[in-house]
């Protein structure tokens, strides 16, 4: 079907290339020159050499027709309606013998039977119009179809493109980030170091030497006691130090002991009750280690703010599947609640050194999931409460 459109198509164009000659004539000239004949015979000043003139020409006007290229689209397209075409010249020759005999009846047959002739010419010329303009119509509609599909294609492409390159930027942004993140945990941990057990353990160089000199043993018992005192503390500051850069034995125990710990630590710390639930049956193995650390850490960073801006007297902790293909990490409180800022006021922040948001936001993007915050300002209803929900599809979901 489509090959014989394209055959259509190419005889139109050779058509319409070969008729633009002017030695080629039209169905319509031809019925303007047999209009011609037929005023001829009805004039009663027309000779009998005037009138032979004028079926010549007609005869070779319709010649030159049916040696155009119309015709052979014709043939392609009504091969069985072509017989006007001898019915034509054996009309015309009647009507030459009927003329110079004066066979006014002979005329007038020969007359009607051209008529007919030309009548059927001009109807499948007008029906093969249609149909051309018709096929013009699919081939072009065709060919629009593939370009709005091509412009349609690229569309997509570009947009998944735009989508690559701005999260590869976010990626560059979150490693640099991170590697600042890095240098600053580093500062605080040397800080921390200097300030509290570097100092502890100089006074306490300090103790022990005042234990060999003291002469008392009273005074040697107190100094011991106060020693044993110093190094407790030294190792509970030290290890509190070791939890904030991972949690102890986090990849043996899992994300969800972990979360029970580092709620239970919060509780014992804050004040704050905090009830955690993880899903019974929860599988975790599709989250490497590194993506639950993330998750932790969020987790982590979420209680800290609870603790320092919220006023709650409760939080909790709720851990469970969506479908079997997303993770659902909530994480909430009963306090005071605040005003959630746009996705965007996000970097804003950031630029003023409060890196809570964006931390956690950025967090949770390089693992391909979101993070999603429903509170209020408390001027629109104390005790409203703040719930910081995490999505994080499992690995064979992110695939």
């Amino acid at each position: 079907m489509f090959f014989s459109r394209i055959v259509l198509i190419t005889a139109l164009i050779l058509s319409g290339t070969s008729c633009a000659r002017s030695d080629y004539y039209s169905i319509s000239e031809v019925s303007q020159s047999w209009l011609d004949v037929k005023t001829k015979l009805v004039s009663q000043n027309s000779s009998s050499q005037a009138l032979e003139n004028q079926i010549n020409v007609f005869a070779q006007t319709l010649d030159l027709l049916f040696s155009s290229p119309v015709v052979y689209l014709y043939q392609i397209n009504r091969p069985g309606e072509l017989q006007f075409s001898e019915a034509i010249s054996s009309a015309m020759d009647r009507l030459k013998i009927a003329a110079n005999r004066g066979n006014r009846d002979g005329v007038f047959s020969a007359i009607l039977e051209i008529d007919r002739a030309l009548e059927q010419m001009q109807r499948i010329d007008a029906d093969f119009s249609n149909r051309s303009q018709l096929q013009y119509f699919h081939l072009f509609f065709f060919f629009v179809m593939i370009i709005v599909s091509i412009i349609f294609a690229l569309s997509i492409l570009n947009i998944r493109l735009e989508k690559s390159k701005s999260r590869e930027e976010q990626s560059l942004a979150f490693s640099r980030e991170t590697v600042l993140a890095l240098e600053h945990e580093r500062e605080r941990i040397a800080r921390e170091l200097h300030d509290t057990v570097a100092q502890d353990l100089w006074r306490l160089s300090f103790q022990v030497e005042g234990i060999g000199k003291a002469q008392d043993p009273k005074t040697k018992g107190r100094l011991c006691a106060e020693v044993i005192h110093e190094q407790k503390e030294i190792m509970q500051r030290i290890r509190e130090i070791c939890n904030s850069l991972i949690p102890p034995g986090f990849k043996h125990r899992g994300l969800d002991n972990a979360l029970r710990s580092l709620c239970h630590d919060f509780e014992q710390r804050s004040g704050i009750e905090c009830l955690v639930s993880v899903e019974e049956g929860l599988n975790l193995g599709s989250l490497d280690i590194d993506r639950q650390l993330q998750v932790f850490r969020i987790v982590q960073e979420c209680l800290a703010n609870i603790q320092k801006h919220s006023g709650a007297s409760e939080a909790s902790v709720l851990v469970h599947a969506r479908e079997k293909e997303t993770l659902v990490v909530c994480v909430s409180d009963n306090g005071r609640g605040f005003s959630v800022p746009s996705r965007d006021s996000y970097a804003a922040l950031h630029a003023e050194g409060k890196f809570g948001l964006w931390s956690m936001s950025e967090r949770a993007a390089s693992m391909a999931g979101s993070l999603s915050l429903d509170s209020a300002a408390p001027d629109k209803g104390q005790g409203i409460g703040t719930m910081a929900t995490l999505r994080l599809p499992f690995a064979g979901a992110a695939s």
